[in-house]
């Protein structure tokens, strides 16, 4: 049986209730489990969602995706187009070299996009950090891998420090 508006004009069937999307699972691209959905944001002129509060876990701050990075909706999970740009921390960096530069710490966003500004870089050694630009940033998967050596990465600290 279809359940119809008050109005009797239009079918329900194979739409998708908040119910149905609360507490589900978020997946990124990689398949890789970000959180559940917490809240559903809908704008209140349009009507239309602008996107989704992720709970990620206990002692972890909560993180929005907008409408524009959300690829699929099912009842069962939310698949995003994009991967998170927070995620890259506690990832490894490495040099062209092939040498650890060290473990990303933070990341800097430009404004509120999930586009990287640039990253803190903790060393093992020392405990020096580095701040690496987003132009030195080759690839990022599982690590992150630079295009420079990490001895180019030391010159550039010492230039800003001057």
């Amino acid at each position: 049986m279809s359940k119809k508006r008050n109005s009797g004009d239009q079918d329900f069937e194979g739409t998708i209730t908040s119910d149905d999307v609360l507490g589900k699972d978020v997946i990124d691209p990689d398949g890789a489990f970000l959180g559940i959905i917490e809240k559903l944001h809908i704008d209140p002129r349009t009507l239309e969602i602008v996107g989704i509060t992720i709970d990620k876990g206990f002692l972890k701050k909560g993180l929005f995706i907008g409408r524009g990075y959300i690829q699929k909706i099912t009842k069962f999970a939310v698949f995003l187009s994009i991967r998170p740009a927070y995620d890259v921390k506690g990832m490894a960096v490495f040099d062209t070299q092939g040498k650890k530069v060290g473990t990303v710490r933070e990341v800097i966003l430009v404004g509120q996009q999930n586009r990287i500004r640039s990253l803190i870089v903790q060393s093992r050694i020392l405990r020096k950090h580095f701040i690496v630009p987003r132009d030195f940033i080759d690839t990022i998967s599982r690590s992150v891998f630079l295009t420079c050596d990490k001895d180019v990465l030391e010159r550039m600290q010492l230039e800003l420090k001057a």
